[in-house]
């Protein structure tokens, strides 16, 4: 990691154009914030491999459901609700427009797969969450899918540097990833992935996820969504997946959290049994 640092910060300020949200998330969006179901509905079969996979994760084990999905309208209605389904929608759609290079510890498909399981285990850690502490699921889910999309910027746009961190993070396997892209850019993925989730008019709570999720010492708005993407990365760095650079997680977030880390093991276990689900999920959305 000899080389002079890039400054990819400068370099993305002076472009003219971003990857747009592609339509569909747009018309997602545009639903507002209580969608109609049958709007909802119509807007996720005009992909059938969205429609498809939205069968699937309802029928999953990761949500329990002991009945007979068959439809979109079942998945939605029966086991997801309806704020959740356009959480996953929207994450599935969004990630379709950005066109990384797909192989490598940093590539689309390790991102994604990342992505799937850090938000099931999010989603997973909020439902041991005191009731004194208010989270919205489906923004749980929507965060998870969306923390690590400045990589997949950073690769869509400069395909070369993604492939020069890929050789930097096999090359120093005790560095942080995050440290590396400092070193290699002048600034990392949260910061990218910030300024494209602001672009785009995401939730707050999903900026603050991608901008914070690696700082175990943020306590400020939408904290408690960035701190369980800090914890499910950590969790999840045990399986060896992702980029967390470390096991350890923090007390003190867990206390803040009300969480016991037995609570964190149950949450994982539940993922396990989800896992070839989650597996499916991936590859729907590293897919482009």
């Amino acid at each position: 990691m000899s080389q002079q640092p890039k400054d990819i910060r400068a370099e993305i300020e002076k472009l003219t154009a971003i990857p747009a949200m592609p339509e569909l998330a747009q018309r997602l969006v545009a639903l507002g914030p209580h969608p109609d179901v049958a709007k909802l509905v119509a807007i996720v079969e005009l992909d059938p491999g969205l429609a498809g996979q939205m069968v699937r994760q309802a029928s999953s084990p990761f949500f329990g459901y002991r009945g007979t999905v068959k439809s979109v309208a079942d998945a939605i209605t029966r086991v997801l609700g309806v704020e959740p389904a356009v959480h996953l929608a929207l994450g599935v759609i969004a990630g379709k427009a950005m066109r990384s290079p797909a192989d490598g510890p940093m590539g689309r498909k390790a991102v994604w797969l990342h992505a799937a399981y850090s938000a099931a285990l999010m989603q997973s850690l909020a439902e041991h969450l005191p009731k004194s502490i208010h989270v919205l699921p489906g923004m749980c889910y929507l965060g998870g899918l969306m923390h690590d999309i400045g990589l997949l910027l950073l690769g869509h746009l400069f395909p070369s540097d993604l492939y020069a961190l890929n050789k930097a993070v096999v090359e120093n396997p005790g560095v942080p990833p995050v440290d590396i892209e400092r070193r290699l850019f002048m600034t990392d993925h949260t910061e990218i992935g910030t300024w494209l989730m602001q672009k785009w008019d995401m939730p707050e709570e999903v900026v603050t996820v991608v901008s914070r999720h690696h700082d175990e010492t943020y306590r400020g708005d939408n904290a408690v969504y960035a701190n369980l993407a800090l914890l499910a990365d950590r969790l999840l760095q045990r399986l060896g997946v992702g980029d967390a650079g470390s096991e350890q997680l923090p007390m003190e977030l867990l206390e803040d959290l009300g969480l016991e880390e037995a609570d964190s093991m149950d949450a994982v276990q539940r993922l396990l049994e989800s896992r070839s689900d989650l597996d499916s999920l991936a590859s729907q959305m590293g897919t482009v």
